[in-house]
């Protein structure tokens, strides 16, 4: 029993003797026993107070047995009030022990209280835009539905400021302009505990600034060069941005193939260096952009790039080249993330360590991923697995994470060459997006919720929860202000039991990390512990689902699959501790 908690029974139980003494049967609880030592009662039951920082707090406890007495307040050893009402401010956040001291003549009383003083917490407002510069057409409308927070807080209103020029109150707000040229939006959010402004630069355009690129291999490449070998497919498909309705066409060295969609299947028939462009035109306007990728075609075969596992190989990954997470309530948690970790070498290497100690490496919210190689080339079997990645999944937790495998055709080393998704049972489900994106935007205070929005014009929150108190879920080692990560989204399994108040996410059926499927090679069903999902290789499929014939892969990718959150259990988030080879021997 707390001392606190002591001292209130102790106090219930004087009120009760007192009635059982009392001669008359008339108790009006402001009798004052003659010859007794103070009391104290304070009016919380937990004996916290929480004021704002820079705001003043009155405590006002009923004193009894006073009359002739004095009263004090100390903290730190210091007294700060000798007043029955004690008033302060607090210049910091934090928690501050205070002690009262009522004495008579009879004897003396101490009463220890707590004061939690907390940050202020004026509004948090996210734009949603991941632009520095927002394009917009001339005579076109555009509308802003910010995310905001701490808007229940009394004294909330909202201004939009239009170079200098008041044009709105409401929370959200219609841009249109018949002049094109740059203009200043500010949105000016403001309650009791201070104000945030959030301005963006609008560029009012006549035509919007379409681009086309083709995506890097992974976030270290120095080129987005395509590798393949001779007679072997590389399956093209570039990313847009600002085209509404594209039409595109295709060339090979500057000679046209005829192909008009958004995927370009090439295939060299011998090795050599290949110029691919594609030309994007938005229908209705004849706006276009060509983009180019070389194809490097490479003199090797498939065979001599194999590195066979030798007595000293392990079944265990040996290099971690990347560690992108998405957010999440683990991404800088202070158990996990006991040192700064704010560049993406040092993610990789915290990384590496983790899944050396077998220890759980989160991949946050959709599209985190990690990317992982090995001291020799994993070969593809005949019809068992081929490798295996642990995770912790169970009955009622599973998040799955999509698998993704490349081998090294360049021969340097790195993961700079061709992904390959591995098919799973939700591959062809409707509700599968195999060209799915999120973009993430870092919070702007701590303990903020995590704004995000993605390729189907959604948005929604990652929310922070009392069980991982880190200031912020964005990674530390991710510089810019907001950041998207693509890749296979697949329908989550969540769902909410009303009966017994509590979260559920289900397994899916086969092809997925931490997932408790028909694939899962042991470990513990209950809790997770050492619970393993077998791979094949030969379910290596491209972009448009068509399979390739692979005989090993050398690097292997695991991204996080679905976007959901939990409840009180927090966002979906894949976690893997580790990745074996089943081809090596123990």
């Amino acid at each position: 029993m707390s001392r606190l908690y002591f001292k209130l029974f102790l106090l219930v139980l004087s009120g009760i003797i007192s009635v059982s003494c009392n001669k008359d049967d008339v108790i009006t609880g402001e009798d004052v026993t003659p010859g007794n030592a103070p009391e104290i009662i304070i009016d919380s039951e937990t004996g916290v107070y929480t004021v704002k920082k820079g705001r003043e707090i009155t405590i006002a406890p009923v004193f009894r047995n006073i009359d002739g007495g004095s009263v004090s307040w100390i903290m730190d050893g210091e007294t700060v009030c000798r007043t029955e009402v004690y008033k302060a401010s607090f210049s910091e956040a934090g928690e501050y022990y205070v002690t009262i001291v009522a004495e008579n003549g009879k004897g003396k009383t101490e009463e220890e209280i707590r004061i939690d003083v907390v940050e202020l917490t004026p509004p948090a407002v996210e734009l949603k835009i991941p632009v520095e510069v927002l394009k917009v057409l001339v005579n076109t409308d555009y509308s802003f539905d910010p995310v905001y927070q701490f808007d229940d807080i009394d004294g909330f209103s909202v201004e939009w400021i239009l170079d200098g020029k008041k044009v709105g109150t409401e929370k959200k707000y219609t841009f249109r302009a018949d002049r094109i040229g740059g203009q200043t939006l500010t949105l000016k959010a403001s309650n009791d505990d201070g104000v945030t402004e959030k301005s963006i630069e609008i560029e009012v355009v006549e035509k919007m600034p379409y681009t086309v690129e083709f995506p890097k291999s992974y976030f270290a490449a120095e080129t987005n060069t395509r590798y393949t070998f001779a007679e072997r497919q590389v399956l093209l498909v570039p990313r847009l941005k600002y085209f509404s309705s594209p039409e595109f066409s295709w060339a090979v060295d500057g000679v046209s193939v005829g192909c008009t969609s958004e995927a370009f299947g090439f295939t060299p028939s011998s090795p050599g260096s290949y110029e691919i462009a594609v030309t994007v035109t938005e229908r209705g306007t004849g706006d276009c952009v060509t983009a180019k990728v070389t194809v490097e075609c490479v003199a090797a075969t498939e065979q001599s790039r194999y590195r066979a596992a030798v007595s000293a190989s392990s079944a265990k990954q040996s290099e971690v080249f990347e560690y992108t997470a998405a957010p999440g309530q683990f991404i800088g948690d202070k158990q996990d993330f006991t040192e700064p970790v704010t560049s993406r070498s040092e993610a990789a290497e915290w990384a590496l360590k983790r899944l050396e100690g077998n220890k759980s490496v989160s991949l946050g919210s959709f599209g985190g991923y990690i990317i992982v190689g090995f001291d020799h080339s994993i070969p593809a079997g005949s019809g068992d697995y081929d490798f295996a990645i642990e995770g912790n999944a169970y009955d009622t937790s599973n998040e799955p994470g999509i698998v993704w495998v490349m081998q090294d055709v360049n021969g340097n080393g790195l993961p700079d060459d061709e992904w390959y998704e591995l098919r799973g049972s939700e591959s062809a489900q409707p509700g599968t997006l195999h060209d799915y994106s999120v973009t993430y935007f870092r919070p702007t205070a701590p303990r903020q919720n995590l704004v995000w929005t993605d390729s189907e014009g959604n948005s929604g929150i990652i929310p922070v929860n009392t069980s991982h108190t880190q200031d912020s879920y964005f990674p530390a080692w991710i510089s810019e202000p907001n950041y998207t990560l693509y890749g296979t989204r697949l329908l989550p399994h969540n769902s909410f039991n009303q009966v017994t108040g509590q979260w559920s996410n289900t397994p899916y059926g086969w092809g997925y990390a931490d997932n408790l499927g028909s694939d899962t090679l042991g470990g513990d069903g209950t809790t997770g512990a050492g619970q393993r999902n077998g791979f094949r290789i030969s379910n290596a499929v491209m972009a448009d689902g068509t399979p390739v014939r692979l005989q090993y892969v050398d690097f292997i990718k695991v991204q996080c699959g679905v976007l959901a959150v939990s409840g009180a259990i927090g966002e979906v988030s894949t976690e893997v501790f580790g990745f074996e080879d089943l081809s090596v021997k123990k």
